[in-house]
């Protein structure tokens, strides 16, 4: 068994931003199975199967899905198997930014496996709830998910506090889309603001395939997001949208690597994140198109907005491009609220907090609009306006999304 590997650090130019201290301090062994307690589930969204976890273990699992479409299965793994996803050794190859996913992998003893076979479709909750402090231990959640040619996966995943307020999360999620398939996959990072939470994504997605990735981060003292997306078939295609609200003295910092190694490869990436307090937020999207990558095509928006005298945000493109075929847009901003915006509600009678609200909706609605599923997009809304102290300002705003 090889030594574990050193936690990454600030000189390590992908985690410049990144707060791991939290996660240096906490016990690395995987947290015992709890005793049953009541867990404050979300309402269940009609036509999805709900599993439910505490600290990594499994408390709830659905019912035999209809049609016996979704070859579920809820592996137990033995503590210090190797890092075993589902793509290419290439992707998961030795280094410092999969440290946390391979400390997942030693550690943690369940993963919960998600196969949508070819042709079929299915719709999946699955809600990871924090519930030990993290001088107890570390939540090692772990999610490993399959699709066939042409199937169908709608995925919310769910990252949420239940006990006590200094949990620690390291989670890990392995994608695999193939031919032609699709995977709309929403992520909620909701956990207590005095939480830790850490997590690796790694995803391959295949010819004509698409892969719509939402991800909503409010909760956590210290968060850390890292996405390795290889975009390995011909015209496979990244939807990447993510929003953060980062108050008081809130740490969210995110990386995404997409990689284009196939023609015709095409990205959408947008970022909106709002620091407020003395909360800091960083963003770093990075696009690599091989040279074999003709025809591709990628788009950045990332912007933050500073709602604080002690707030900090920092949002960086980066482009790596090997082939003169390629169409590349990207465009990165940190500033304030628009003070002529703010000068023309306020001449039109809204008080001044209202107005901020209002301004400071409009701009992370840029992201939020971008959820799909209806009822989903609808509670995730209210999330963020309490998030922004304005939840009495955006009431009616929220109700009428």
């Amino acid at each position: 068994m090889t030594a574990p590997q050193a936690l990454p650090g600030n000189r390590d130019e992908n985690w410049r931003y990144a707060n791991l201290r939290p996660l240096a301090k906490a016990r690395p062994d995987a947290l015992p199975r709890p005793e049953a307690a009541a867990l404050p589930v979300p309402a269940p969204l009609a036509g999805f199967q709900q599993w439910v976890f505490a600290d990594a273990r499994l408390v709830d699992r659905p019912a035999a899905p209809d049609g016996g479409n979704v070859a579920d299965c809820l592996d137990a793994r033995t503590a210090g198997d190797a890092f075993a996803g589902i793509l290419d050794a290439e992707i998961a190859a030795a280094g410092v930014d999969f440290a946390l996913s391979r400390a997942n992998a030693r550690h943690g003893d369940e993963v919960l496996r998600i196969a949508v076979p070819d042709g079929t479709q299915a719709a999946i909750d699955v809600s990871f709830f924090a519930v030990a402090s993290g001088a107890q231990g570390t939540s090692y959640p772990r999610l490993q998910i399959q699709l066939g040619r042409r199937a169908r996966l709608e995925l919310i995943e769910r990252h949420l506090s239940a006990g006590a307020p200094d949990a620690v999360v390291n989670a890990a999620v392995d994608v695999s889309v193939g031919a032609g398939a699709t995977l709309s996959h929403v992520r909620v990072q909701d956990c207590a603001e005095q939480a830790s939470v850490f997590d690796t994504l790694v995803a391959h997605v295949g010819e004509h395939a698409q892969y719509r990735l939402r991800t909503i981060t409010l909760g956590g003292l210290s968060a850390r997001s890292t996405a390795f997306i290889k975009l390995a078939g011909r015209a496979a295609r990244c939807d990447f949208v993510a929003a953060s609200v980062a108050n008081g003295v809130q740490t969210h910092d995110f990386f995404a690597e997409i990689d284009h190694a196939a023609p015709e490869a095409a990205t959408r990436e947008l970022f909106r994140g709002i620091a407020g307090g003395r909360g800091k937020l960083a963003f770093n999207g990075k696009m690599i198109v091989r040279e074999n990558a003709h025809d591709a095509d990628s788009d950045q928006s990332l912007k933050t907005l500073l709602n604080g005298s002690g707030a900090e945000a920092a949002a960086r493109p980066q482009l790596e491009i090997y082939t003169d075929r390629v169409k590349a847009k990207h465009g990165a901003t940190s500033g304030k609220l628009d003070e002529q915006m703010l000068f023309y509600l306020l001449s039109r009678g809204i008080d001044r907090p209202q107005a901020q609200a209002l301004l400071q909706w409009a701009f992370i609605e840029d992201a939020i609009s971008q959820i799909e599923l209806a009822p989903l997009r609808q509670r995730i809304e209210q999330l963020v306006a309490a998030r922004l102290n304005e939840v009495a300002s955006l009431d009616g705003l929220v109700s009428r999304s």
